[in-house]
C-alpha cells in the first residue's frame, strides 16, 4: 500500500477511525480497540472538543480501512512514522501530558492501557499546534479554577507549566546574550515577553519575536513600562526615572537594540499599552 503524502490523506484515515469509533459494527469496534491498545506511535487529534489518538500503522497508509489493513502483510510502523513525519513536519516523541491523555482515552474505551507500546517501546506522539493549544487550555483552566491561588500565583504557575521553557530556549538561541547590555551570563538572564503572556494568544506566547533576553533589573523596568523601544530600536525612558535612577541602574539614553521587523508589532503594543511616559 502507498503511504500518505498529504494532510488531507492523513485526515481521511482519521475520519475512518472516527466512523468506526462512533458507529462501527461490533466486529469493527473490536478491531479498532486492538489497534489503539497495541499502538506505539500515535497522531493525537481533536474531535468535538475531546482528544483522541490514531495509531501510525493505520493512518500512515493512503485510503486505509480495517479490511485493507488486515490484508496488508507489509505494514510497518517504522515506515508509516517517516511518512507522517513528512506530512506533519515534525517527529513523534515521548510526552507526559499526551501519555496521560492516552491512558485516560483507553480507560474511556473500557480497557487499561499497556505500560508500554509494542515490543516494550515507549509510546510516542506527534505534537501539532492545535493539540498543544488544547493541552495548554486544559492546564490553564485547571489552574484558574484553583481558589487557593492569587491572580499573580495563577499567572506564574501557568507560565511555568505552559511553554515557558521552550520560549526561553528560543530566545537564548536567537539573542545569545542580553538583548540590551550584551551580558553573556545566560543563566541569570530572564525571558521577557514584549506583549505580556496574559495578553497573548498561544502562537504569540511562543513567538521568538515577542521576547527579549534581559538582565533582572532591565526585565523589571521593561515589565513595569519604565522603558520601551521605538521602531528603530532606540530606548525610550519614562520620566518617572530620574537621572539618579538611570545612573544607579547603568542605563544610557543612547542605548539601541537590534530589532527585526517582526519585533515591531509586539513592541508597538508594548509602547501603547505598557509603557508609561510619566
Amino acid at each position: 500500500m502507498k503511504l500518505v503524502e498529504s494532510l488531507e490523506e492523513l485526515q481521511a484515515n482519521i475520519s475512518e477511525l472516527e466512523r468506526i469509533r462512533t458507529s462501527g459494527s461490533k466486529s469493527e469496534r473490536e478491531e479498532f480497540l486492538s489497534l489503539i491498545k497495541k499502538g506505539t506511535c500515535f497522531v493525537p487529534y481533536i474531535f468535538a472538543g475531546s482528544l483522541y489518538f490514531a495509531p501510525s500503522r493505520f493512518v500512515g497508509y493512503i485510503d486505509n480501512s480495517l479490511e485493507k489493513h488486515k490484508k496488508n502483510s507489509n505494514k510497518d510502523g517504522r515506515v508509516t512514522n517517516k511518512a507522517i513525519d513528512q506530512v506533519l513536519d515534525t517527529v513523534a516523541s515521548s510526552n507526559s501530558s499526551l501519555e496521560s491523555a492516552y491512558v485516560s482515552y483507553c480507560s474511556s474505551l473500557g480497557f487499561i492501557a499497556n505500560e508500554k507500546g509494542s515490543f516494550g517501546a515507549a509510546r510516542k506522539y506527534w505534537r501539532t499546534t492545535d493539540v498543544d493549544e488544547f493541552l495548554d487550555s486544559i492546564i490553564e483552566n485547571e489552574i484558574n479554577k484553583d481558589p487557593s491561588l492569587t491572580n499573580t500565583e495563577r499567572e506564574q504557575l501557568i507560565k511555568s507549566r505552559i511553554g515557558q521553557g521552550k520560549f526561553r530556549e528560543s530566545l537564548i538561541k536567537y539573542w545569545k546574550k542580553c538583548s540590551i547590555t550584551g551580558c553573556g551570563k545566560v543563566d541569570i538572564l530572564r525571558a521577557s515577553h514584549i506583549k505580556p503572556w496574559k495578553d497573548s494568544n498561544h502562537n504569540e506566547r511562543l513567538d521568538v519575536f515577542n521576547g527579549l533576553l534581559l538582565t533582572p533589573n532591565l526585565d523589571a523596568l521593561f515589565d513595569k513600562g519604565l522603558i520601551s523601544f521605538d521602531k528603530f530600536g532606540g530606548i525610550i525612558v519614562s520620566k518617572d526615572l530620574t537621572k539618579v535612577d538611570l545612573n544607579a541602574l547603568g542605563i544610557s539614553k543612547s542605548i539601541k537594540i537590534d530589532l527585526a521587523q517582526e519585533h515591531e508589532k509586539y513592541m508597538s503594543w508594548h509602547r501603547e499599552n505598557i509603557y508609561c511616559s510619566g
